[in-house]
């Protein structure tokens, strides 16, 4: 009998201001499939005890700073496999949160921060996020700005929130 695998909960958030930018945070995962890192969603582990959205809230005060009221309910999730301390995998819940724009100012020191992988965050315009999809999808890695998202299909991912809005239910995301 095998071992059911040992899953990690995490929640993530879509951080969009009013101008459609979306903040995302790099991580400094190098390799042969990530030449220059990865940008993600904001967010990370749930700590035993806590809710989803006390994660979250926790999450976003610790990387960015802010403070959120209402985190919603989720729009997506995904769950992938991959080694790393304690556990075999990852369950992402995503939440989309509104903000008026803002000055990401982190709660954690930068050595707290780079212990996690985390080495910068920035605003991304839509149409930003949109052409770096494009260049993901071609598999143009030479590109001048390719860049690997987290989830992979981010830009697809927007396009369909933005344009249908929170679905009522969260949508399942193919971690590849």
């Amino acid at each position: 009998m095998s071992t059911p695998p040992r899953i990690r909960p995490a929640a993530r958030a879509v951080v969009m201001d009013r101008d459609r930018r979306v903040l995302l945070v790099h991580f400094d995962f190098v390799s042969q499939h990530l030449p220059t890192g990865l940008w993600a969603c904001p967010g990370g582990g749930i700590d035993p005890g806590e809710s989803i959205v006390e994660g979250l809230v926790r999450e976003l005060d610790e990387e960015l700073g802010l403070t959120i009221v209402d985190a919603g309910s989720p729009v997506w999730w995904k769950q992938h496999l991959f080694p790393m301390t304690h556990w075999d995998g990852q369950h992402d819940t995503y939440f989309f949160v509104e903000v008026d724009a803002f000055e990401p100012r982190p709660n954690f020191t930068e050595a707290a921060l780079r212990a996690e992988h985390l080495d910068g965050m920035r605003w991304w315009t839509f149409d930003e996020i949109q052409a770096a999809q494009a260049r993901y999808d071609a598999e143009d890695r030479g590109a001048e700005g390719y860049v690997v998202f987290s989830p992979r299909r981010l830009g697809h991912l927007l396009a369909d929130l933005v344009t249908s809005g929170r679905p009522g239910e969260p949508i399942h995301v193919d971690p590849n």
